[in-house]
Formats: structure tokens, sequence, C-alpha cells
């Protein structure tokens, strides 16, 4: 269980490294067995399960993600 300040300090290193666009620093919160799925995956990847397995599908997802999207930003509230 993480205390309050360790979820913040995650959460702060998360933004930051989604907003430097550091696919490195955003694929270091993921196991590297991670599964995601979402119908954006059928649109984006042309997989069509919808699932990803592994970082390295999840890190081409991202690039593609990131490419199309050059204003994302996140910001912690709290």
């Amino acid at each position: 269980m993480m205390t309050r300040d360790e979820a913040l300090r995650f959460a702060q290193e998360w933004a930051a490294a989604w907003n430097a666009r550091d696919l490195d620093r955003i694929l270091a919160h993921y196991s590297d067995d991670v599964e995601m799925s979402t119908p954006f995956i059928v649109k984006l990847m042309g997989e069509p399960s919808g699932t990803l397995k592994g970082k390295q599908q999840v890190r081409a997802y991202w690039r593609r993600a990131l490419d199309r999207i050059p204003d994302l930003h996140f910001e912690v509230l709290s």
C-alpha cells in the first residue's frame, strides 16, 4: 500500500513522463507483461481483438497516439 506522499510522487512522475513524451519513462510504470484493451487499438493499430500484449506493442500504440495528439498534457490536481 502506498502512502499519500508516495502516491503523489508516483502521479507527478507519471504526468511528467507523459508531458515529456518520453516513452521509456512512460513504460517504466508498466510491467513487462502488460495487457491493454481499448476500442482505439482496433482503429489505431488494426488489431481486431482491441488488445495489446507486452511493452513493445504498447510502446508502438503510445507512439502513434502521441504523434496524433501533439498537445496532450497532464496535470496532477490532487
